[in-house]
């Protein structure tokens, strides 16, 4: 999102063409066209109207000066700054971004709600009793860059796994844009959608309470729901709309089930690379090691 510049400056546009207008009104040359001439003609001096004009016609010399000083001196600096600011916030507001996206476009391929906000009332009863399956899918995972397809791949995705690990990178995202922001200006408006993505309850689920440990109730996993979620998920989509009035390179995701002919064209690639490069199952049998 840019400034809005004539939003910005707008009592200062009106009060320009106010002094415009005295300008007009107080000079002694004649108008350009014939019809302004009741408009813009001098009044005779030592009346009453004169003289208001005439203090008026003193306001706006010192208003305009006043006008150009702060353009100079604060606006236009501070635009240039907070554009500088933009463009170091890049390096975090793309994953900010994409893992946002990520967490709702799952939610949505999940709930198979398209459209979340605008939800019935039994879609919400059916978003608010969402939980996760023990069963991970294979998915066919979309990536989109800036509106135009980036290719597509299909993942053996652990779906409870994965968000919290978005909920992990989000965070860390926020702490990056926080270190930038200590020393650089922003309009405000972006510091508050930073802050209700910070707090927002939905990304507290996530970072919180999914993390938990499995419930079993005679050997079987219960199924675990959570508090106010078609809230929480209603907002952190009208959170991520927001950001994406930004201007960055955004990176989206969309999901979709897998078919079987492309789960067995994965698992066929799958066994090639591993034949051609045995290397890989060390690498991932080292980072196993390590994590645990």
């Amino acid at each position: 999102m840019r400034r809005n510049y004539f939003k910005d400056l707008k009592w200062h546009i009106l009060l320009l063409v106010v002094s415009l207008f005295f300008i007009c009104k107080f000079s002694s040359a004649p108008p350009i066209f014939d019809g302004l001439n009741m408009i813009f003609q001098r009044p005779e001096e030592n009346t009453l109207i004169y003289e208001i004009i005439r203090i008026a016609d003193n306001l706006r010399l010192a208003y305009i000066a006043s006008l150009i000083f702060y353009l100079i001196v604060d606006y236009i600096p501070l635009i240039r700054e907070e554009n500088n600011t933009l463009h170091l916030l890049e390096k975090y507001l793309c994953p900010l971004y994409m893992y946002m996206d990520k967490v709702n476009s799952y939610f949505k391929y999940a709930t198979g709600i398209s459209n979340i906000q605008t939800a019935t009332n039994e879609e919400i009863k059916s978003i608010d009793g969402f939980y996760f399956d023990s069963n991970n899918d294979f998915l066919m995972i979309k990536s989109v860059r800036n509106g135009k397809d980036d290719g597509e791949h299909v993942e053996h995705f652990e779906a409870k796994k994965s968000i919290v690990s978005y909920g992990k990178k989000i965070e860390e995202c926020i702490h990056g844009i926080d270190d930038i922001l200590r020393g650089n200006k922003i309009p405000t408006k972006f510091v508050t959608i930073i802050n209700q993505i910070r707090s927002s309850n939905f990304l507290e689920i996530i970072l919180k309470v999914m993390p938990g440990p499995e419930l079993y109730v005679d050997g079987q996993p219960v199924a675990q729901k959570y508090v106010n979620f078609y809230k929480g998920l209603t907002e952190f989509v009208g959170l991520e709309q927001q950001l994406n009035k930004y201007h960055f390179m955004k990176l989206e995701t969309t999901y979709r089930k897998a078919t079987a002919e492309e789960i067995q064209e994965w698992k066929e690639f799958q066994i090639k690379i591993r034949q051609e490069h045995p290397e890989i199952d060390q690498i991932y049998a080292q980072l196993k090691s390590g994590i645990e």
